[in-house]
């Protein structure tokens, strides 16, 4: 119970201190220039993989705001699919911040989507409606449910995991290849 009155007073004093200033509710300001979708999703891949924490869900949730194609979707969909249920499992933090922020990802990729995109994304985008009422945080509901939608990489430490897991060829903000992002991890 301390731990979840902590962290919600935490997350009211980021918002009163204006620490929240990469959180939007546009799509525009969101999107990364030159942003390579099919490499990070590598780099996704490699991420869940391991699955050892909550935050191997942060580079998918790192996109969830730029344009994808219906195959990325498609790629984007089974990766949910197969890890969600191990992220849900595992989630032993009280703000279950995984599944949060997995479904939170799902949802804006679905809705800021095409038709074609959404059609890709639909199983897990159906999952994440459902699955995100089991957290036991009133604002995940609405990250993923609300009429609003939440954009942009939120805080400080939302930029600097997408600075080592986006690959934005051209972007001195993020990594430029998978390459250099595997050779860091060997670092």
């Amino acid at each position: 119970m301390f731990a979840q009155k902590f962290f919600a007073f935490g997350v009211v004093g980021l918002v009163a201190t204006g620490c929240l200033p990469y959180l939007y509710n546009e799509r525009a300001p969101a999107l990364i220039e030159n942003i390579d979708i099919d490499q990070t999703l590598r780099v996704a891949e490699v991420e869940l993989l391991e699955l050892d924490s909550g935050f191997d869900v942060l580079t998918i949730w790192a996109i969830r705001d730029q344009k994808i194609t219906p195959s990325q979707a498609s790629r984007i969909n089974d990766l949910y699919l197969k890890h969600i249920d191990q992220v849900d499992a595992d989630d032993l933090r009280a703000d279950q911040f995984g599944v949060w922020h997995f479904t939170w990802a799902i949802s804006n990729l679905y809705r800021f989507g095409d038709d074609e995109v959404k059609a890709a994304l639909e199983p897990a985008y159906r999952d994440a409606l459902e699955r995100v009422e089991t957290v036991d945080r009133e604002f995940a509901v609405e990250h993923v449910k609300g009429t609003r939608m939440y954009t942009g990489l939120a805080h400080i430490g939302g930029k600097s995991y997408a600075r080592d897991h986006v690959v934005a060829p051209g972007n001195e903000d993020y990594l430029q290849s998978f390459e250099q992002y595997k050779r860091e991890r060997q670092e």
